[in-house]
């Protein structure tokens, strides 16, 4: 592929100085532009765009930092990046990011507490503007007061408790009475709820919730609790060995992504099928789910809702360093789809 030089400049790239002077303004109008400071008339702020699109003009982030003591990047941690629940919030972020024009730099903890922590330092050894954490546990183990390191920081879906900390995350107790009250309004009373890790709050929490439907329906002693820990396999192998056996369930409730593709696995591995054997209801919605039939019935998580919210927080963080921590509960909502039977 051969580079056209732009403008006859060669590959030499543009500067804030011949953006200027293309447009006939002065460079700080061109900077009001492109950061939105400050209010730049119609007629003068449509030449800067029409000369930052020819002169296909890129700022120098790092001399704008040096400046304004920005950066105008934000870190990101996620557990777990082959998860469809974070790997879909991360893309929302960065559209938001985009459009405030911040860049993202993205990092997996892969659900281990102590890299978590080493991918916290590094990117705040990149001067980013802020964080925005989906903890591997609810035990945050570096930073206090909203911030790490000095560093504003929201924490996402887990770590809901961490006080000191702007919080955002889904309404769990209730998604999951509601989805537990679904599968006894069909019909179900031997329903085996597949959880992860009982130490994360929102996983309690969700517990929580399959609890309460069964005490509301009269059925207090009927619950069916197992652990299946953070990996597929794990939970597979776990919820396996209730399919085995002669009393088997009629339905199983999934707490997370991992759960739902662990139970799905168990169930094919047993030689059993959904519906017709084990109905099956998952957490977290994915593609794949309406891809082969029968389609899996879930409660989904409003992705874009989590991030707008967690977004808007930290930019608040960042602009008000010293505002009480604020935490946000959004509801989730149920996909009802071919994968439960209704039970005679």
């Amino acid at each position: 592929m051969t580079l056209s030089p732009p403008s006859g400049r060669g590959l030499k790239p543009a500067t804030i100085r011949d953006v200027a002077r293309l447009a006939g303004v002065a460079p700080g109008t061109v900077s009001n532009v492109l950061t939105g400071r400050k209010l730049v008339a119609e007629p003068l702020r449509k030449a800067v765009l029409a000369a930052v699109a020819e002169l296909d003009y890129r700022p120098n982030h790092l001399a704008s930092s040096l400046r304004f003591g920005r950066t105008q990047s934000i870190g990101i941690v996620v557990p777990d990046l082959t998860n469809p629940f974070f790997s879909s919030f991360v893309q929302e972020i960065e559209s938001l990011a985009a459009a405030d024009r911040f860049q993202i730099l993205l990092m997996s903890s892969q659900e281990d507490p102590e890299g978590e922590v080493d991918r916290i330092k590094a990117l705040l050894a990149r001067q980013v503007d802020g964080l925005i954490i989906a903890a591997s546990r609810d035990d945050v183990a570096y930073g206090e007061n909203s911030t790490f390191g000095g560093t504003p920081a929201v924490l996402v879906d887990r770590a809901f408790g961490a006080e000191s900390f702007d919080t955002v995350a889904t309404d769990n107790e209730a998604a999951c009475r509601t989805g537990t009250a679904h599968l006894l309004e069909l019909g179900h009373r031997d329903i085996a709820f597949l959880a992860t890790d009982e130490r994360l709050t929102n996983i309690k929490q969700r517990t929580a919730g399959y609890r309460q439907a069964l005490a509301d329906a009269g059925l207090p002693g009927r619950e069916r609790i197992v652990y299946g820990g953070l990996t597929i396999e794990t939970c597979r192998a776990a919820i396996e060995q209730e399919l085995r056996r002669a009393d088997r369930p009629t339905a199983i409730f999934a707490s997370a992504y991992v759960a739902t593709l662990g139970a799905a696995k168990a169930i094919r591995a047993t030689d059993l099928a959904f519906p017709d054997d084990v109905s099956l209801l998952g957490f977290d919605d994915s593609d794949w789910m309406t891809v082969l039939r029968p389609y899996v019935s879930t409660i989904q998580q409003p992705i874009d809702h989590l991030a707008n919210t967690a977004w808007r927080l930290l930019m608040r963080r960042i602009e008000q360093p010293t505002a009480a921590p604020l935490h946000e509960i959004v509801p989730c909502s149920l996909r009802p789809r071919e994968s439960i039977r209704r039970l005679a």
